[in-house]
């Protein structure tokens, strides 16, 4: 993922595919690092955008599902 003014690129290196996302769906990734639950990445977004969890929970995990089922991201056991 590279930043890029408004948002960010994201170049999934096996396919080539290039994706754009904006500023809400950066910060987003930007906290996803393998370690971190949904959850801990939920609680650090409120702190960022001083919004309740039960409200980022419903927006982001709507975005989860399409970065999941576009390939971007992928679940960590």
């Amino acid at each position: 993922m590279q930043s890029v003014g408004d948002g960010a690129v994201v170049l999934l290196t096996d396919t080539g595919q290039l994706f754009t996302c904006n500023e809400t769906t950066e910060a987003f990734l930007s906290k996803l690092d393998g370690q971190r639950t949904f959850s801990d990445v939920i609680e650090l977004l409120g702190v960022e955008f001083d919004t309740d969890s039960a409200t980022l929970s419903n927006d982001f995990g709507g975005l989860a599902r399409q970065l999941l089922d576009e390939q971007i991201i992928r679940r960590v056991n």
